[in-house]
């Protein structure tokens, strides 16, 4: 679950407090494993979004020269702790002259707590087409902001209004954006989106709207990045449960520019028990 508290830091605290999230999002070399250490932030128990943003960062530490990430599907395999070191392996699948492919398999201790397979592409010119965001959303300076996890600022949109038939467009709509001054470097804008694309709230369960995340587990997770986007630039997360059924739920989501163009989109698996 991902913490928030109102927006109050000073500017030198808030960069501060940039640095720290960059510095735990960033892995080192360590044998023949990429070593990453893990924040307090959330409790004794990590948040998904950052292993999937550890292993974002570890795997584009060999990225091929002239390509970027464009997919990744993974499975949280186990809970991983807070304050102890993730140690990742990145094995290359493919090298082709179009795609690569690699796998990202995420240890701590001695229990196996994530897996990742991802692909790395470049940009070509193409047709262009996407569908539109469809429905209005406030923007990030017309809702209260609230800072945190680390130094992410989020403004909280809302679902939508429930259809007659009481399902709803959106389940779960915030606008995200990292403050003070981030590294050009586009892999820790990837591995920054990737985090912020487990930050569904509690939009995979659309009858406990007003309830909080127990119960929910995250199981599986797949991400497309589309465009290159910079994570200090505010994002609209969309998000929509489409089923809860058999003690798990699925949601898609689609994360957009200011401009309301698509960046990101995910599609995510959950477990979920009775509250």
């Amino acid at each position: 679950m991902v913490r928030t508290s109102s927006v109050t830091a000073d500017p030198d605290d808030i960069q501060a407090l940039v640095d720290e999230t960059i510095r735990f999002l960033t892995v080192r070399p360590e044998g023949d494993c990429w070593v990453g250490d893990t924040p307090l932030w959330f409790g004794d128990q990590l948040f998904g979004g950052f292993l999937v943003a550890q292993a974002v960062h570890a795997a584009t530490r060999s990225a091929p020269e002239g390509k970027r990430i464009h997919s990744l599907h993974a499975y949280f395999l186990r809970p991983a702790r807070a304050a102890q070191p993730l140690f990742y392996r990145v094995t290359t699948l493919r090298e082709g002259r179009t795609l690569t492919t690699r796998s990202v398999e995420a240890t701590q201790g001695d229990a196996s707590v994530f897996s990742m397979t991802c692909s790395f592409s470049a940009d070509t010119e193409g047709y262009e087409y996407e569908l539109p965001l469809g429905r209005e959303a406030r923007g990030p300076n017309d809702v209260p902001q609230t800072q945190g996890p680390g130094a992410w600022i989020a403004a909280d949109v809302g679902p939508t209004p429930p259809g007659p038939d009481g399902t709803r467009r959106s389940t779960h709509r915030h606008w995200f954006r990292m403050p003070g001054t981030l590294p050009d470097d586009p892999h820790i804008h990837a591995a920054l989106l990737a985090f912020a694309t487990d930050w569904t709230g509690i939009g995979g369960r659309p009858l406990h709207l007003e309830g909080d995340t127990t119960g929910m587990v995250s199981l599986d997770h797949a991400v497309w990045f589309h465009r290159p986007a910079r994570a200090d630039a505010w994002h609209l997360y969309d998000v929509h449960s489409l089923i809860n059924t058999g003690g798990r739920g699925v949601l898609r989501g689609t994360i957009h520019d200011v401009d309301r163009r698509i960046a990101v989109s995910v599609a995510q698996e959950m477990l979920l028990r009775r509250i």
